[in-house]
């Protein structure tokens, strides 16, 4: 495998650098910021060469992601060693519902990004993805893969693919930043505090009406 390995691995410092800023966007509240996460690349190959591209890749979709998105927070990449460390969760391609919404709910994310790397060649690989919602599991964007991505490719592969999954965030947002006061309220709920709760809540469907979790716990803690 000849692709820029030395590449991935500077843009794998320079994430530590640029980290993960918060600007002013859409959601003027902080507390309703959307939050993606990029998890590592799941690797479906025995090629030990193409291993540093697990997390280069994280890093890579992470740094242009802050660049497309700078309405939203990005998960830092130290945080993301930190969770997957805790879950000793080494691939990430088999990840089912539940265990999505914990990883989502700890790097305090609405959506994440499942990439995976899944074939290669001497001179090139296929990478694909799924961009999904932390509470309920489903993909936001279909899964796709490029492949044939060179030396020359691999840049222009992601910033394509970046481009996609910004869109579809924004396309996202206000169903995700009900996910996001959803989510506080239950925190709340369950720290016993009833009325930071229903606020959360009612909050939540201001930005989509239609929020089921939050109608029904609403319905749950006014009955």
């Amino acid at each position: 495998m000849k692709l820029s390995i030395a590449l991935i691995l500077v843009l794998s410092l320079c994430i530590c650098a640029c980290g993960s800023k918060n600007y002013s966007g859409e959601l003027k509240d902080a507390q309703e910021k959307i939050t993606v996460g990029v998890l590592y690349f799941d690797l479906s190959s025995n090629n030990k060469n193409l291993e540093p591209y697990r997390t280069g890749l994280t890093d890579m979709f992470t740094v242009k992601l802050v660049e497309l998105l700078p309405e939203f927070n990005v998960v830092e990449r130290a945080k993301l060693d930190k969770i997957m460390s805790e879950f000793e969760l080494s691939e990430t391609g088999a990840l089912d519902p539940q265990t999505i919404q914990k990883l989502g709910r700890l790097l305090g994310a609405q959506t994440l990004y499942l990439g995976h790397i899944v074939s290669a060649t001497n001179d090139s690989m296929c990478i694909g993805g799924k961009l999904v919602r932390v509470e309920t599991g489903l993909s936001l964007a279909a899964s796709q893969e490029y492949c044939a991505i060179n030396d020359k490719d691999v840049f222009k592969t992601v910033d394509k693919v970046s481009k996609l999954l910004a869109t579809r965030i924004r396309a996202n947002y206000k169903e995700l930043a009900a996910d996001s006061l959803y989510y506080k309220g239950l925190t709340m709920e369950e720290n016993g505090d009833k009325d930071k709760a229903i606020n959360y809540y009612q909050r939540a469907l201001q930005y989509s009406p239609k929020h089921e979790y939050s109608q029904q716990a609403l319905k749950r803690l006014k009955s």
